[in-house]
């Protein structure tokens, strides 16, 4: 039997807007490193660190939470706010290939997130009818 009113968890899921690109999930980590660079730099980030800095970014958003986690490297020796920077910036670059070019392996991770959000977005509004 179905029932007669919506869950309030898939009333939430029926009105979430739909999910974001890998284009603004690279906007986030150009954020990041342009606040990382600006914001005390010479001071050291930690993967703590990394970890609010994507819930900031993001407000714990799914998907963008989960797609800038996967997005930002982990952090797993001594860096500063500037060096972890820089690597963001390279990423934000990787985010970027051009279609036809090689994906990289982080690039492709992120966008499988985003897709899998995607789909199960779509699946929702279908259910909606």
């Amino acid at each position: 039997m179905e029932p007669t009113y919506p869950t309030q968890q898939g009333e939430a899921l029926r009105q979430a807007p739909a999910p974001i690109g890998t284009d603004q999930i690279r906007n986030l980590v150009t954020t990041a490193a342009d606040l990382l660079s600006r914001e005390r730099p010479t001071w050291t980030i930690t993967e703590g660190g990394r970890m609010i800095l994507a819930r900031d970014l993001t407000e714990g958003e799914y998907p963008q939470h989960e797609a800038l986690l996967t997005a930002l490297p982990v952090i797993d020796r001594d860096l500063t706010r500037g060096e972890y920077a820089l690597r963001l910036r390279k990423v934000a670059e990787e985010l970027a290939t051009p279609a036809g070019e090689q994906v990289p392996e982080r690039a492709g991770r992120v966008a499988a997130i985003l897709r899998t959000a995607r789909a199960d977005w779509l699946a929702i509004q279908g259910g909606r009818r």
